[in-house]
């Protein structure tokens, strides 16, 4: 079977980011053996995809983008040649909301959820920080059956004048929600019903530090911890997820230091298959950081940190094999791959260096 990446690129000059050298969505071949990549081709005609989710499966591509001259984002769904790696458009679907940044599928792969950040919007655009689109069998995106618009405000005078929701993730048992909002330090516990439908669930929301500005999470495989990196007051955080109604509690927390002069903006996250290691992305100071899980606390020992190289890392994602890990390096133009000890959670390389414009997002897949 065939392991194709793909990469989502910023297409356009934004004033929050540096240079937009994409061109779209990039298919990717991966050698297993030496952790190398090789272009394939390229798909067009989409621009600023901050975000990727592959169902392999139905073998589908979702990829949020952005519409010149409109008032919202946009969400893209593409069938996935397993011949080639090529894209073909299936259908779009407005986010209804700005600045689509995260998706993810539900646990039963009927619906994509989908989080918009929502940074400068104009008076009258449309602010929903999460939307929830049905999925037909053979990928086709539906218009959303559900959104909710978060509100409130944090004390970081630049980046928490108003919510910003930056992650949604289902808990491993497909029954809740949680929404990482950037701008209110919180994060937002919701059940999906059978007809897409997010319920809040107050009594389950995790109140974060003021000004921590939460970014992305991930759980363990069996849900009974997730992990969270903010990106305001850099931190990594492990928390006890209760099976019954979703309650989070705190495990244990790791502030992440300055790099000599350099600061340091947290950006991705991602844990190993056996739940031992965390991998987080430091942009600004171009570094990688790698974590040890503890298997009967949950704590959090840092393991090491690396060059990322390239500059400004932001996502990441592990090979099928875990063996490697690929690291989408915006501002030098680049997508690195690394060599992964599984034992010691340790990096080596990187191995190999693929030239990419301004990559946003990188997902792997075996078809």
């Amino acid at each position: 079977m065939p392991t194709y990446v793909f990469t989502g690129s910023l297409t356009r000059p934004m004033p929050q980011y540096g240079a937009a050298n994409g061109r779209g969505i990039t298919q990717l071949g991966w050698d297993a053996g030496v952790g190398a990549l090789s272009a394939i081709g390229e798909t067009r005609g989409i621009d600023d995809t901050a975000w990727l989710v592959l169902d392999p499966h139905r073998r589908v591509l979702y990829s949020t983008f952005e519409r010149t001259g409109t008032d919202q984002s946009a969400v893209a769904a593409y069938a996935v040649s397993r011949a080639d790696g090529g894209l073909t458009l299936l259908n779009s679907q407005p986010t209804l909301g700005g600045e689509a940044c995260h998706a993810s599928l539900s646990l039963d792969g009927r619906f994509l959820l989908v989080a918009n950040y929502n940074g400068a919007t104009p008076p009258g655009w449309p602010e929903n920080a999460v939307s929830v689109f049905p999925l037909r069998p053979d990928g086709v995106l539906d218009p959303a059956v559900c959104t909710i618009r978060h509100h409130g405000a944090g004390p970081n005078a630049q980046r928490q004048t108003t919510a910003h929701a930056h992650c949604v993730v289902p808990s491993p048992d497909g029954r809740m929600v949680y929404v990482v909002d950037l701008g209110i330090d919180r994060l937002v516990a919701y059940e999906l019903s059978a007809g897409g439908q997010l319920v809040p669930r107050p009594a389950s929301d995790f109140r974060l530090p003021p000004g921590l500005g939460p970014r992305h999470l991930v759980f363990s495989a069996d849900g009974r911890r997730l992990f969270l990196v903010s990106e305001l007051i850099p931190t990594v955080m492990s928390f006890a997820v209760d099976p019954g109604d979703g309650w989070l509690s705190l495990i244990h927390s790791v502030s992440i230091p300055p790099s000599g002069a350099t600061i340091v903006q947290p950006a991705g996250i991602v844990l190993t298959g056996d739940d031992r290691f965390l991998v987080v992305s430091l942009r600004v100071c171009n570094e990688i950081l790698g974590l040890a899980v503890d298997a009967e606390t949950g704590r959090l020992t840092p393991v090491g940190r690396w060059p990322s190289g390239g500059a400004t890392p932001r996502d990441l994602a592990f090979s099928p094999s875990g063996d490697h890990l690929l690291v989408a390096n915006q501002d030098s133009d680049t997508v690195s791959v690394f060599a992964f000890d599984r034992e010691t959670g340790t990096l080596a390389g990187p191995v190999y260096q693929q030239p990419v414009g301004t990559p946003m997002a990188v997902k792997i897949a075996t078809f």
